[in-house]
């Protein structure tokens, strides 16, 4: 975290502390919570967010998961339209390969091309297969930029 939290009890300073066994605020039309430099919620148990409509997390960069020894998560979301014009790519790249050269190959030790030629459109197949589902990874709820 870029600011370290003081415990309740080790801080000095202006502050307010409520004991309660349960606070509820209720705005009738907004309510909002600022601070300068951290805010933090925490909890022992469950922390929800439900909202009728979409949620919006507005920030540079945003971190799911634990802290491990210290580290901040540190594995790159993917970029989905990304990936998949990648691998789009790819699997036109190699269905190219497949189709024209690789069955027209043979050498000295190699297998024969009608032995390759099969083999080929097999694995053509196999890529229009993957093809086929490459939106299967778009997620419907998570969207990042």
């Amino acid at each position: 975290m870029a600011t370290e939290f003081i415990q309740e009890d080790l801080y000095v300073g202006k502050q307010i502390l409520i004991d309660s066994d349960r606070l509820v605020f209720n705005g009738r039309d907004d309510t909002i919570f600022s601070s300068n430099n951290l805010f933090l919620f925490k909890t022992g148990g469950e922390f929800h967010i439900n909202a009728s409509n979409d949620t919006f997390i507005n920030t540079p960069k945003i971190y799911i998961g634990p802290m491990t020894d210290g580290q901040t998560p540190n594995i790159p979301a993917v970029k989905s339209d990304t990936l998949k014009q990648l691998l789009s790519d790819l699997i036109g790249s190699l269905r190219m390969f497949f189709t024209i050269s690789y069955p027209q190959t043979s050498g000295l030790q190699g297998p024969n091309p009608g032995i390759n030629k099969t083999l080929a459109q097999q694995i053509i197949k196999d890529l229009q297969k993957v093809e086929s589902r490459l939106n299967e990874m778009e997620s419907d709820k998570v969207f990042i930029s």
